[in-house]
Protein backbone atom coordinates (compact mmCIF):
# COMPACT_ATOMS: atom_id res chain seq x y z
CA UNK A 1 0.00 0.00 0.00
CA UNK A 2 0.82 3.42 -0.15
CA UNK A 3 3.21 4.35 3.21
CA UNK A 4 1.56 8.20 3.48
CA UNK A 5 -1.84 6.23 3.93
CA UNK A 6 -3.19 3.42 6.07
CA UNK A 7 -6.47 1.30 6.25
CA UNK A 8 -9.87 2.00 8.83
CA UNK A 9 -7.78 -0.35 10.82
CA UNK A 10 -4.49 0.20 12.13
CA UNK A 11 -2.81 -3.13 10.63
CA UNK A 12 0.36 -4.52 13.32
CA UNK A 13 2.70 -6.86 12.72
CA UNK A 14 3.86 -7.65 16.19
CA UNK A 15 6.93 -9.67 16.17
CA UNK A 16 7.31 -11.06 19.97
CA UNK A 17 8.10 -14.37 21.43
CA UNK A 18 7.64 -13.72 25.00
CA UNK A 19 3.59 -15.08 24.80
CA UNK A 20 3.26 -12.78 28.16
CA UNK A 21 3.99 -9.50 26.68
CA UNK A 22 2.26 -10.27 23.36
CA UNK A 23 -1.40 -11.00 25.43
CA UNK A 24 -0.66 -7.74 27.55
CA UNK A 25 0.05 -6.00 24.22
CA UNK A 26 -3.22 -7.37 22.40
CA UNK A 27 -5.30 -6.50 25.59
CA UNK A 28 -3.88 -3.10 25.84
CA UNK A 29 -5.58 -2.30 22.21
CA UNK A 30 -8.69 -4.17 23.20
CA UNK A 31 -8.93 -1.53 26.07
CA UNK A 32 -8.42 1.25 23.17
CA UNK A 33 -10.87 3.32 20.54
CA UNK A 34 -8.61 2.28 17.61
CA UNK A 35 -9.69 -0.35 15.53
CA UNK A 36 -7.02 -2.83 14.86
CA UNK A 37 -5.66 -6.06 13.62
CA UNK A 38 -2.70 -7.74 14.94
CA UNK A 39 -0.63 -10.73 12.65
CA UNK A 40 1.83 -11.79 15.58
CA UNK A 41 5.10 -13.09 14.69
CA UNK A 42 7.56 -15.24 16.93
CA UNK A 43 10.51 -15.42 14.76
CA UNK A 44 12.50 -12.60 13.00
CA UNK A 45 13.37 -14.77 9.98
CA UNK A 46 9.74 -15.03 9.59
CA UNK A 47 8.70 -12.14 9.61
CA UNK A 48 11.31 -10.85 7.13
CA UNK A 49 9.66 -12.98 4.75
CA UNK A 50 6.28 -12.23 5.14
CA UNK A 51 6.92 -8.13 4.64
CA UNK A 52 9.14 -8.44 1.93
CA UNK A 53 6.15 -11.26 0.51
CA UNK A 54 3.63 -7.96 0.18
CA UNK A 55 4.33 -5.21 3.01
CA UNK A 56 1.29 -3.52 1.77
CA UNK A 57 -0.80 -5.94 4.68
CA UNK A 58 0.56 -4.12 6.84
CA UNK A 59 0.58 -0.38 8.21
CA UNK A 60 3.35 -0.46 11.08
CA UNK A 61 5.75 -3.06 12.14
CA UNK A 62 6.27 -3.70 16.55
CA UNK A 63 10.10 -5.66 17.40
CA UNK A 64 10.93 -6.94 20.44
CA UNK A 65 14.78 -6.63 20.90
CA UNK A 66 14.63 -9.89 22.74
CA UNK A 67 13.97 -12.26 19.74
CA UNK A 68 16.00 -15.86 19.35
CA UNK A 69 18.41 -15.92 16.89
CA UNK A 70 18.53 -12.32 15.53
CA UNK A 71 17.89 -9.92 18.12
CA UNK A 72 15.49 -6.58 17.08
CA UNK A 73 17.93 -4.11 16.41
CA UNK A 74 19.10 -6.62 13.79
CA UNK A 75 16.07 -6.95 11.87
CA UNK A 76 15.10 -3.44 12.17
CA UNK A 77 18.54 -3.02 10.20
CA UNK A 78 17.78 -5.48 7.93
CA UNK A 79 13.99 -4.24 6.91
CA UNK A 80 15.95 -0.92 6.34
CA UNK A 81 18.45 -2.39 3.72
CA UNK A 82 15.88 -4.15 2.31
CA UNK A 83 14.25 -0.49 2.20
CA UNK A 84 10.83 -1.94 4.09
CA UNK A 85 8.47 0.78 3.11
CA UNK A 86 6.99 0.47 6.76
CA UNK A 87 7.34 2.15 9.77
CA UNK A 88 9.35 0.61 12.69
CA UNK A 89 9.14 0.75 16.28
CA UNK A 90 11.82 -1.50 18.65
CA UNK A 91 10.18 -2.57 21.66
CA UNK A 92 12.36 -3.79 24.75
CA UNK A 93 12.68 -3.75 28.99
CA UNK A 94 16.40 -2.92 28.67
CA UNK A 95 15.86 0.62 28.20
CA UNK A 96 19.28 1.34 27.50
CA UNK A 97 20.30 5.39 26.28
CA UNK A 98 23.00 3.65 24.23
CA UNK A 99 20.61 1.55 22.37
CA UNK A 100 17.86 3.56 21.85
CA UNK A 101 20.54 5.73 20.24
CA UNK A 102 22.09 3.17 18.13
CA UNK A 103 18.47 1.98 17.09
CA UNK A 104 17.25 5.78 16.37
CA UNK A 105 20.83 6.18 14.10
CA UNK A 106 20.01 3.07 12.28
CA UNK A 107 17.00 4.60 10.80
CA UNK A 108 14.21 3.33 13.15
CA UNK A 109 11.16 5.53 13.66
CA UNK A 110 10.64 5.34 17.26
CA UNK A 111 11.68 3.38 20.43
CA UNK A 112 9.48 2.48 23.44
CA UNK A 113 10.74 1.12 26.39
CA UNK A 114 8.24 -1.98 28.01
CA UNK A 115 8.23 -0.07 31.44
CA UNK A 116 5.18 -2.41 33.49
CA UNK A 117 4.96 0.11 36.19
CA UNK A 118 5.04 2.99 34.10
CA UNK A 119 1.22 2.60 32.05
CA UNK A 120 2.98 2.31 28.46
CA UNK A 121 0.70 -0.52 27.55
CA UNK A 122 -1.89 2.09 27.65
CA UNK A 123 -0.08 4.81 25.67
CA UNK A 124 0.39 2.16 22.27
CA UNK A 125 -3.22 2.68 20.85
CA UNK A 126 -2.35 6.54 21.15
CA UNK A 127 1.49 6.47 20.03
CA UNK A 128 1.57 4.01 17.07
CA UNK A 129 -1.23 5.43 15.15
CA UNK A 130 1.01 8.80 15.31
CA UNK A 131 4.05 7.16 14.50
CA UNK A 132 2.52 5.76 11.17
CA UNK A 133 0.77 9.41 10.69
CA UNK A 134 4.21 10.69 11.27
CA UNK A 135 6.29 8.59 8.83
CA UNK A 136 3.35 8.79 5.81
CA UNK A 137 3.77 12.94 6.69
CA UNK A 138 7.78 12.39 6.31
CA UNK A 139 7.35 10.10 3.15
CA UNK A 140 5.43 12.82 1.71
CA UNK A 141 7.47 15.36 2.66
CA UNK A 142 10.70 13.64 1.30
CA UNK A 143 8.58 13.46 -1.86
CA UNK A 144 8.05 17.35 -1.94
CA UNK A 145 11.69 18.20 -1.66
CA UNK A 146 12.39 16.61 -4.42
CA UNK A 147 9.83 18.17 -6.75
CA UNK A 148 11.08 21.67 -5.05
CA UNK A 149 14.69 20.75 -5.81
CA UNK A 150 13.39 19.79 -9.59
CA UNK A 151 11.63 23.17 -9.72
CA UNK A 152 14.86 24.70 -8.58
CA UNK A 153 16.88 23.79 -10.92
CA UNK A 154 14.66 25.11 -13.84
CA UNK A 155 14.71 27.68 -12.59
CA UNK A 156 18.06 28.12 -11.56
CA UNK A 157 18.75 27.84 -15.51
CA UNK A 158 16.29 30.25 -16.28
CA UNK A 159 17.60 32.59 -14.23
CA UNK A 160 20.85 32.57 -15.69
CA UNK A 161 19.82 32.70 -18.93
CA UNK A 162 17.99 36.02 -18.70
CA UNK A 163 20.50 37.53 -16.04
CA UNK A 164 22.69 36.98 -18.99
CA UNK A 165 20.80 38.62 -21.24
CA UNK A 166 20.50 41.53 -19.10
CA UNK A 167 24.22 41.87 -18.64
CA UNK A 168 25.24 41.73 -22.69
CA UNK A 169 22.06 44.22 -22.98
CA UNK A 170 23.24 46.44 -20.71
CA UNK A 171 26.64 46.55 -21.35
CA UNK A 172 26.10 47.21 -25.26
CA UNK A 173 23.66 49.92 -24.71
CA UNK A 174 26.11 51.81 -22.05
CA UNK A 175 28.81 51.73 -25.05
CA UNK A 176 26.26 53.06 -27.30
CA UNK A 177 25.36 55.88 -25.44
CA UNK A 178 28.80 57.24 -24.58
CA UNK A 179 29.26 57.87 -28.32
CA UNK A 180 26.39 59.88 -28.26
CA UNK A 181 28.65 62.81 -26.28
CA UNK A 182 31.49 62.93 -29.39
CA UNK A 183 29.32 64.66 -32.28
CA UNK A 184 25.84 65.05 -33.20
CA UNK A 185 25.81 62.27 -36.31
CA UNK A 186 27.45 60.01 -33.62
CA UNK A 187 24.18 60.74 -31.54
CA UNK A 188 22.42 59.83 -34.40
CA UNK A 189 23.96 56.55 -35.22
CA UNK A 190 23.78 55.58 -31.85
CA UNK A 191 20.49 56.02 -31.40
CA UNK A 192 19.37 54.21 -34.56
CA UNK A 193 21.24 51.23 -33.03
CA UNK A 194 19.82 51.67 -29.91
CA UNK A 195 16.24 51.72 -30.99
CA UNK A 196 17.05 48.36 -32.82
CA UNK A 197 18.78 47.00 -30.08
CA UNK A 198 16.06 47.89 -27.54
CA UNK A 199 13.28 47.14 -29.57
CA UNK A 200 14.05 43.62 -30.07
CA UNK A 201 15.25 42.91 -26.75
CA UNK A 202 12.87 41.02 -24.19
CA UNK A 203 14.04 42.63 -21.35
CA UNK A 204 12.09 45.96 -20.11
CA UNK A 205 14.22 49.00 -21.53
CA UNK A 206 13.79 52.17 -19.82
CA UNK A 207 15.63 55.75 -19.66
CA UNK A 208 14.96 57.59 -16.15
CA UNK A 209 16.14 61.02 -16.33
CA UNK A 210 14.85 64.12 -13.50
CA UNK A 211 12.60 61.41 -12.14
CA UNK A 212 10.56 60.91 -15.09
CA UNK A 213 10.39 58.25 -17.96
CA UNK A 214 11.67 59.62 -21.26
CA UNK A 215 12.16 56.17 -22.69
CA UNK A 216 10.81 52.97 -22.73
CA UNK A 217 10.78 49.80 -24.88
CA UNK A 218 8.13 47.86 -26.13
CA UNK A 219 8.62 45.51 -23.24
CA UNK A 220 8.43 47.67 -20.70
CA UNK A 221 5.40 48.80 -21.65
CA UNK A 222 3.84 45.38 -21.66
CA UNK A 223 5.17 44.44 -18.16
CA UNK A 224 3.47 47.34 -16.88
CA UNK A 225 0.69 47.59 -19.16
CA UNK A 226 0.63 51.23 -20.53
CA UNK A 227 1.20 52.16 -23.92
CA UNK A 228 4.46 53.81 -25.10
CA UNK A 229 2.78 57.33 -24.89
CA UNK A 230 1.52 57.02 -22.03
CA UNK A 231 5.02 56.37 -20.34
CA UNK A 232 7.10 58.88 -21.90
CA UNK A 233 7.07 62.06 -19.59
CA UNK A 234 5.62 59.79 -16.62
CA UNK A 235 6.73 60.57 -13.09
CA UNK A 236 8.74 57.34 -12.16
CA UNK A 237 7.32 56.61 -8.86
CA UNK A 238 4.13 56.21 -9.95
CA UNK A 239 6.14 52.31 -11.23
CA UNK A 240 6.89 51.33 -7.88
CA UNK A 241 5.00 50.02 -4.99
CA UNK A 242 4.07 52.72 -2.17
CA UNK A 243 5.92 50.47 0.50
CA UNK A 244 9.53 50.40 -1.84
CA UNK A 245 9.30 53.77 -2.83
CA UNK A 246 11.35 55.51 -0.31
CA UNK A 247 14.53 53.15 -0.33
CA UNK A 248 14.45 52.87 -4.20
CA UNK A 249 14.79 56.49 -4.76
CA UNK A 250 17.81 56.86 -2.04
CA UNK A 251 19.24 54.51 -4.22
CA UNK A 252 18.18 56.68 -7.53
CA UNK A 253 19.84 59.01 -5.62
CA UNK A 254 23.17 57.54 -4.47
CA UNK A 255 23.98 56.23 -8.05
CA UNK A 256 22.98 59.65 -9.83
CA UNK A 257 25.42 61.26 -7.11
CA UNK A 258 27.89 58.55 -8.49
CA UNK A 259 27.80 57.09 -4.31
CA UNK A 260 27.97 53.53 -3.89
CA UNK A 261 24.91 51.67 -4.64
CA UNK A 262 23.30 48.65 -5.27
CA UNK A 263 23.23 48.23 -9.70
CA UNK A 264 20.75 45.15 -9.71
CA UNK A 265 18.10 44.44 -6.97
CA UNK A 266 14.64 42.93 -6.87
CA UNK A 267 11.74 45.35 -6.02
CA UNK A 268 7.93 45.48 -6.31
CA UNK A 269 6.59 47.30 -8.85
CA UNK A 270 2.64 48.92 -10.02
CA UNK A 271 0.61 48.00 -13.42
CA UNK A 272 -1.63 50.29 -14.59
CA UNK A 273 -4.66 48.31 -13.41
CA UNK A 274 -2.98 48.50 -9.63
CA UNK A 275 -1.51 45.23 -10.06
CA UNK A 276 1.59 44.38 -7.49
CA UNK A 277 4.38 42.29 -10.04
CA UNK A 278 8.04 41.41 -8.85
CA UNK A 279 10.89 42.77 -11.08
CA UNK A 280 14.82 42.80 -10.79
CA UNK A 281 16.72 45.72 -12.25
CA UNK A 282 19.83 46.47 -13.39
CA UNK A 283 20.45 49.50 -13.42
CA UNK A 284 23.71 52.20 -14.33
CA UNK A 285 24.25 55.98 -14.30
CA UNK A 286 24.69 57.33 -18.01
CA UNK A 287 24.72 60.45 -19.66
CA UNK A 288 21.74 61.32 -22.03
CA UNK A 289 21.23 64.82 -23.95
CA UNK A 290 24.30 65.72 -21.92
CA UNK A 291 22.78 65.26 -18.56
CA UNK A 292 22.54 62.66 -16.10
CA UNK A 293 20.10 59.56 -16.27
CA UNK A 294 19.46 56.02 -15.13
CA UNK A 295 19.37 53.77 -18.20
CA UNK A 296 18.13 50.51 -16.72
CA UNK A 297 16.67 47.23 -17.74
CA UNK A 298 13.82 45.07 -16.05
CA UNK A 299 12.74 41.42 -15.97
CA UNK A 300 9.38 40.49 -14.43
CA UNK A 301 10.33 37.86 -12.03
CA UNK A 302 6.56 37.42 -10.13
CA UNK A 303 6.06 33.68 -11.60
CA UNK A 304 9.93 32.29 -10.58
CA UNK A 305 9.54 34.37 -7.23
CA UNK A 306 6.62 32.43 -5.85
CA UNK A 307 8.76 29.35 -6.56
CA UNK A 308 11.56 31.08 -4.83
CA UNK A 309 9.89 31.40 -1.97
CA UNK A 310 8.56 27.88 -1.61
CA UNK A 311 12.25 26.13 -1.84
CA UNK A 312 13.07 28.99 0.90
CA UNK A 313 10.27 27.72 2.97
CA UNK A 314 11.05 24.08 2.20
CA UNK A 315 14.55 25.08 3.34
CA UNK A 316 13.34 26.90 6.81
CA UNK A 317 11.74 24.00 7.83
CA UNK A 318 14.95 22.01 6.84
CA UNK A 319 16.59 24.19 9.54
CA UNK A 320 13.70 24.21 11.91
CA UNK A 321 14.03 20.05 11.91
CA UNK A 322 17.76 20.10 12.44
CA UNK A 323 17.71 22.86 15.26
CA UNK A 324 14.55 20.36 17.32
CA UNK A 325 17.24 18.60 19.22
CA UNK A 326 19.02 22.23 20.66
CA UNK A 327 15.47 23.47 21.26
CA UNK A 328 14.64 20.38 23.18
CA UNK A 329 17.34 21.78 25.32
CA UNK A 330 16.65 24.62 25.64
CA UNK A 331 12.92 23.82 26.50
CA UNK A 332 14.25 21.38 29.56
CA UNK A 333 15.22 23.33 31.67
CA UNK A 334 12.28 26.03 32.27
CA UNK A 335 9.94 22.57 32.11
CA UNK A 336 11.97 21.11 34.59
CA UNK A 337 11.97 23.96 36.85
CA UNK A 338 8.12 24.61 36.77
CA UNK A 339 8.20 20.72 37.46
CA UNK A 340 10.25 21.09 40.70
CA UNK A 341 7.52 23.97 41.63
CA UNK A 342 4.57 21.62 40.97
CA UNK A 343 6.26 18.89 42.47
CA UNK A 344 6.94 21.20 45.89
CA UNK A 345 2.93 22.31 46.11
CA UNK A 346 1.92 18.77 45.47
CA UNK A 347 4.00 17.51 48.44
CA UNK A 348 2.79 20.28 50.75
CA UNK A 349 -0.35 19.43 49.38
CA UNK A 350 -0.53 15.87 50.69
CA UNK A 351 1.34 16.72 53.70
CA UNK A 352 -1.63 18.69 54.63
CA UNK A 353 1.26 21.64 55.39
CA UNK A 354 0.69 25.39 54.90
CA UNK A 355 2.48 27.00 52.57
CA UNK A 356 4.06 30.34 53.83
CA UNK A 357 3.25 33.28 51.75
CA UNK A 358 6.59 34.48 51.05
CA UNK A 359 7.83 30.65 49.89
CA UNK A 360 4.25 31.31 47.58
CA UNK A 361 4.88 33.88 46.54
CA UNK A 362 8.60 33.07 45.40
CA UNK A 363 7.83 29.36 43.65
CA UNK A 364 5.13 31.29 41.99
CA UNK A 365 7.41 33.82 40.67
CA UNK A 366 10.22 31.41 39.58
CA UNK A 367 7.19 29.06 37.66
CA UNK A 368 5.99 32.12 35.95
CA UNK A 369 9.38 33.50 34.66
CA UNK A 370 9.74 30.07 33.19
CA UNK A 371 6.37 29.79 31.65
CA UNK A 372 7.55 33.12 29.97
CA UNK A 373 11.17 32.04 29.06
CA UNK A 374 9.45 28.75 27.18
CA UNK A 375 6.83 30.99 25.60
CA UNK A 376 9.56 33.38 24.36
CA UNK A 377 11.47 30.32 22.95
CA UNK A 378 8.38 28.85 21.22
CA UNK A 379 7.78 31.86 19.72
CA UNK A 380 10.63 32.76 18.22
CA UNK A 381 10.45 29.47 16.63
CA UNK A 382 6.74 30.12 15.06
CA UNK A 383 8.17 33.64 14.21
CA UNK A 384 11.20 31.97 12.42
CA UNK A 385 8.85 29.27 10.63
CA UNK A 386 6.16 32.25 9.35
CA UNK A 387 5.43 32.21 5.45
CA UNK A 388 4.62 35.51 4.76
CA UNK A 389 5.31 38.29 1.93
CA UNK A 390 8.71 39.75 2.25
CA UNK A 391 9.31 43.80 1.99
CA UNK A 392 12.76 45.00 2.52
CA UNK A 393 12.81 47.42 5.29
CA UNK A 394 15.62 48.82 7.31
CA UNK A 395 17.39 46.51 9.45
CA UNK A 396 20.03 46.76 12.42
CA UNK A 397 22.10 43.95 11.60
CA UNK A 398 22.59 43.01 15.19
CA UNK A 399 19.16 42.87 15.94
CA UNK A 400 18.92 38.57 13.85
CA UNK A 401 22.49 38.18 14.91
CA UNK A 402 21.11 38.03 18.86
CA UNK A 403 17.87 36.40 18.24
CA UNK A 404 19.82 33.44 16.47
CA UNK A 405 22.45 33.38 19.78
CA UNK A 406 19.19 33.46 22.04
CA UNK A 407 17.88 30.54 20.28
CA UNK A 408 20.62 28.33 19.51
CA UNK A 409 23.52 29.49 22.90
CA UNK A 410 22.46 27.14 25.17
CA UNK A 411 22.83 24.30 22.59
CA UNK A 412 26.30 25.46 21.43
CA UNK A 413 27.02 25.64 25.07
CA UNK A 414 26.03 22.04 25.83
CA UNK A 415 28.62 20.90 22.79
CA UNK A 416 31.66 22.84 24.55
CA UNK A 417 31.43 25.72 21.91
CA UNK A 418 32.79 28.96 22.97
CA UNK A 419 31.09 31.65 21.69
CA UNK A 420 32.51 35.44 20.97
CA UNK A 421 30.06 38.25 20.22
CA UNK A 422 31.90 41.70 18.38
CA UNK A 423 28.86 43.31 17.55
CA UNK A 424 29.48 47.39 17.00
CA UNK A 425 27.35 49.62 18.25
CA UNK A 426 25.29 52.44 16.04
CA UNK A 427 25.96 50.44 12.28
CA UNK A 428 23.86 51.85 9.82
CA UNK A 429 20.60 50.25 8.58
CA UNK A 430 21.03 47.88 5.60
CA UNK A 431 17.96 47.19 3.34
CA UNK A 432 16.72 43.68 3.65
CA UNK A 433 14.18 41.32 5.44
CA UNK A 434 15.02 40.66 9.31
CA UNK A 435 13.76 37.10 9.04
CA UNK A 436 15.81 35.78 6.21
CA UNK A 437 18.88 37.31 7.49
CA UNK A 438 18.38 35.09 10.59
CA UNK A 439 17.84 32.31 8.05
CA UNK A 440 21.18 32.71 6.73
CA UNK A 441 23.03 33.65 9.78
CA UNK A 442 21.35 30.44 11.42
CA UNK A 443 22.96 28.40 8.62
CA UNK A 444 25.86 29.66 8.94
CA UNK A 445 26.01 28.79 12.30
CA UNK A 446 24.99 25.40 12.46
CA UNK A 447 27.19 24.78 9.54
CA UNK A 448 29.83 26.04 11.90
CA UNK A 449 28.64 23.76 15.24
CA UNK A 450 28.85 20.77 13.13
CA UNK A 451 32.30 21.65 11.78
CA UNK A 452 33.51 21.94 14.84
CA UNK A 453 31.68 19.09 16.96
CA UNK A 454 33.54 18.03 20.24
CA UNK A 455 36.85 19.39 20.91
CA UNK A 456 39.44 17.99 18.64
CA UNK A 457 42.92 17.15 18.27
CA UNK A 458 44.85 19.47 15.54
CA UNK A 459 47.59 17.37 12.81
CA UNK A 460 50.22 18.58 15.54
CA UNK A 461 48.50 16.82 18.50
CA UNK A 462 47.68 20.12 19.93
CA UNK A 463 43.97 20.25 21.52
CA UNK A 464 41.68 22.99 19.41
CA UNK A 465 39.05 24.82 21.67
CA UNK A 466 35.88 25.03 20.00
CA UNK A 467 35.30 28.88 19.66
CA UNK A 468 32.89 30.46 17.55
CA UNK A 469 33.68 34.29 17.16
CA UNK A 470 30.85 36.43 15.04
CA UNK A 471 32.04 40.29 14.47
CA UNK A 472 29.92 43.14 12.99
CA UNK A 473 31.90 46.24 11.42
CA UNK A 474 31.54 48.97 8.85
CA UNK A 475 34.06 49.28 6.31
CA UNK A 476 33.85 51.28 2.73
CA UNK A 477 30.48 52.04 3.08
CA UNK A 478 29.11 48.70 4.27
CA UNK A 479 28.04 46.67 6.82
CA UNK A 480 30.16 43.38 7.30
CA UNK A 481 29.82 40.26 8.91
CA UNK A 482 32.19 37.45 9.86
CA UNK A 483 31.30 34.32 11.53
CA UNK A 484 34.81 32.21 11.86
CA UNK A 485 35.26 29.02 13.49
CA UNK A 486 37.90 26.68 15.05
CA UNK A 487 36.99 23.69 12.87
CA UNK A 488 38.91 21.67 10.19
CA UNK A 489 38.71 24.60 7.43
CA UNK A 490 37.50 24.43 3.78
CA UNK A 491 40.06 22.81 1.61
CA UNK A 492 41.06 24.84 -2.10
CA UNK A 493 39.17 22.56 -3.88
CA UNK A 494 35.48 22.97 -2.16
CA UNK A 495 35.87 26.76 -1.86
CA UNK A 496 34.07 27.29 -5.00
CA UNK A 497 31.57 24.68 -4.59
CA UNK A 498 30.52 25.24 -1.64
CA UNK A 499 27.55 28.11 -3.09
CA UNK A 500 26.41 25.64 -5.33
CA UNK A 501 23.14 23.82 -5.14
CA UNK A 502 23.01 20.31 -3.22
CA UNK A 503 26.98 20.40 -2.81
CA UNK A 504 27.28 18.91 0.37
CA UNK A 505 30.16 17.54 2.51
CA UNK A 506 27.78 16.36 5.57
CA UNK A 507 26.87 13.04 5.24
CA UNK A 508 23.65 10.83 3.64
CA UNK A 509 20.64 12.52 5.58
CA UNK A 510 22.47 15.34 7.78
CA UNK A 511 21.88 18.06 5.08
CA UNK A 512 20.33 18.81 1.02
CA UNK A 513 23.31 20.78 0.11
CA UNK A 514 20.89 23.35 -0.58
CA UNK A 515 21.35 25.97 2.64
CA UNK A 516 24.67 27.82 1.78
CA UNK A 517 23.09 28.09 -2.03
CA UNK A 518 20.00 29.80 -0.60
CA UNK A 519 21.66 31.97 1.67
CA UNK A 520 23.75 33.09 -1.22
CA UNK A 521 20.50 33.99 -3.48
CA UNK A 522 19.25 35.42 -0.10
CA UNK A 523 22.16 38.00 0.01
CA UNK A 524 22.13 38.65 -3.66
CA UNK A 525 18.75 39.79 -2.93
CA UNK A 526 19.73 42.46 -0.83
CA UNK A 527 23.06 43.94 -2.77
CA UNK A 528 25.31 42.02 -1.05
CA UNK A 529 28.25 39.39 -1.25
CA UNK A 530 29.54 36.29 0.76
CA UNK A 531 33.23 35.27 0.48
CA UNK A 532 34.88 32.43 2.68
CA UNK A 533 38.37 32.48 3.41
CA UNK A 534 39.87 29.09 5.06
CA UNK A 535 42.58 27.08 5.62
CA UNK A 536 43.16 23.33 6.45
CA UNK A 537 43.08 22.55 10.24
CA UNK A 538 42.72 26.28 10.93
CA UNK A 539 38.86 27.10 10.99
CA UNK A 540 36.60 28.88 8.46
CA UNK A 541 35.38 32.48 8.12
CA UNK A 542 32.77 33.62 5.92
CA UNK A 543 32.27 37.32 5.09
CA UNK A 544 29.21 38.99 4.55
CA UNK A 545 28.73 42.59 2.74
CA UNK A 546 25.69 44.80 2.39
CA UNK A 547 25.49 48.38 1.05
CA UNK A 548 24.95 50.65 3.96
CA UNK A 549 21.69 52.92 4.52
CA UNK A 550 20.72 56.31 6.00
CA UNK A 551 19.30 55.99 9.38
CA UNK A 552 16.22 58.50 8.65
Amino acid sequence: MNPTETSSRLRILLIEDDEHDSLAFHRAFEKGSVAYEITDCILAEDALLQVLADASLFDVVVIDHQLPGMSGLDLCKEFLRKKTPLPLVLLTGRGSQELAIEALKAGVDDYIVKEHGQGYLELLPVVLPEIVRKHGDRVARERAERALRKAYDELEQRVQERTAEVARTTEQLKRELTERKRAQEALRESEEKYSTVAESSLTGIYIDQNGKIVFANKTFAEIYGYSRPELVGMESWKLVHPDDRAWIDEMRTKRLKGEEAASEYQARGLTKDGKTIWIVRRNTRIDYGGKPAILGNIVDITESRAKEAQLIQASKMSTLGEMATGVAHELNQPLSSIQIGADFFRNMAKQGRQIPHEELAYVSEQMTQQVARAVKIINHMREFGRKAEIQPEKVDINQPLRAVFALLGEQLRVRGIKVKLNLEDDLPPVLADSNRLEQVFIDLVVNARDAMGDERARLDGETTENTLTVTTFQEHGKVAVTIADTGPGVSDGLKEKIFEPFFTTKEVGKGTGLGLSISYGIINDYGGTIEVASEVEKGASFKITFPACDKG
